[in-house]
């Protein structure tokens, strides 16, 4: 979760209007139309955020090509794949093309996706519309007979792409009302520029609908939210732990594993965007943290980095080491300590709304 030092705020400051004049001046040349959104030959379904990081989007890209799967859609994801090796090669997979989870190659978040969505294309590129082109051709001439849709990962600020639903996740520890844009905050654009979003969704726990369990949260949330998207339709979402699998029984996990025998006690390690959410997760379930090593988001726990964690973990008498997926993608080899890879599963409130919205745009094209 990206929070500048308020120490910084000076020097950040000319920095800051210069990136805030060069969003409002792109958007602005979108709306006119001195700039073109262009078309893609099958519908785009864009999920994205206004913040920077850990809000819960590659989980619900998950669950969405999932969703899709059951209304016989075939789905393909467009990533950039931040981090990989080589950041300007145009990477193409197919469903029946052998699975390849290399985060040097793919980078981390493509080869999670590609573990969880192996029945889907993949298409990591900078220039997603060229790799969106590349995988029609190849349907094309393969014949496939199920109807296509692209999945634009971390697509609101794609404006380039022309797509039928802008789906934006919100992170209700960080409300976009009470952010700053970056790099004062952590907002990549104002908050007004949710107005754009067809769909939102509120990923977080204790939040209540009209139904009136739980709290209030979910529904002050979009209330607070409607002046900025008064013709969005609001969702709620929560994503849980669903498994607790050993990182060996991980690299062969095919979907199926419940919980291993849990851990009292565990330290945790991470390198993604929003670690306290993680942490939160993980003591819903029941789990002592004794304590824990957060590092950058896309950060490799490398054997160095994972041996400072093994030496944290005994000293606290940890019975394991539990650590995300994105995570565990990038691990190798495997350490001589108990560890455990937490697998998430997005649980979608109001299912039924949310399939009629989407199947209204995918099949209107």
């Amino acid at each position: 979760m990206y929070k500048p030092s308020t120490l910084l705020t000076p020097v950040l400051y000319i920095p800051g209007m210069i990136y805030q004049a060069g969003v409002y001046l792109r958007n602005r040349a979108f709306d006119a139309g001195f700039l073109h959104a262009r078309n893609l030959p099958r519908p785009v379904v864009s999920v994205g955020n206004l913040t920077l990081g850990g809000t819960g989007k590659t989980p619900f890209v998950v669950c969405l090509a999932d969703i899709l799967k059951e209304t016989g859609c075939k789905t393909a994801v467009l990533t950039r794949g931040y981090g990989r090796g080589e950041p300007g090669k145009t990477i193409i997979l197919h469903p029946e093309e052998a699975s390849d989870f290399s985060t040097s190659r793919l980078g981390d978040e493509p080869a999670l996706i590609r573990r969880r969505l192996p029945e889907s294309w993949l298409g990591v590129s900078a220039d997603r519309f060229l790799a969106a082109n590349a995988i029609s051709r190849r349907i094309e001439s393969a014949k496939h007979g199920k109807p296509l849709v692209f999945i634009l990962d971390d697509g609101f600020q794609c404006r380039g792409i022309r797509r039928d639903l802008d789906i934006v996740i919100i992170d209700p520890a960080q409300p976009p009302g009470a952010e700053r844009l970056f790099p004062m905050g952590a907002l990549r654009e104002p908050a007004a520029e949710l107005r754009r979003a067809r769909v939102i969704v509120i990923n977080g726990y204790g939040l209540s609908g009209t139904d009136g369990t739980g709290n209030a949260g979910f529904d002050t949330i979009k209330e607070n939210l409607r002046k900025y998207a008064p013709e969005a339709d609001y969702f709620q979402c929560v994503q849980r732990i669903h498994a607790l699998i050993p990182f060996s029984a991980w690299l062969d996990f095919t979907g199926t594993h419940q919980f291993s025998e849990q851990p009292k006690t565990a330290f945790l390690a991470a390198a993604i965007g929003n670690p306290y959410r993680f942490r939160d997760d993980m003591q819903g379930i029941g789990i002592e943290m004794r304590g824990c090593a957060f590092f950058s988001d896309h950060a490799v726990i490398d054997k160095k980095r994972m041996e400072m964690c093994i030496a944290a973990a005994r000293k606290a008498n940890a019975e394991a080491i539990i650590i995300t997926e994105k995570d565990a993608v990038k691990i190798f080899p495997p350490p001589d300590f108990p560890l455990l890879v937490a697998v998430q599963k997005t649980e979608l409130h109001d299912a039924g709304r949310f399939l009629e919205i989407l199947q209204r745009c995918v099949n209107k094209t």
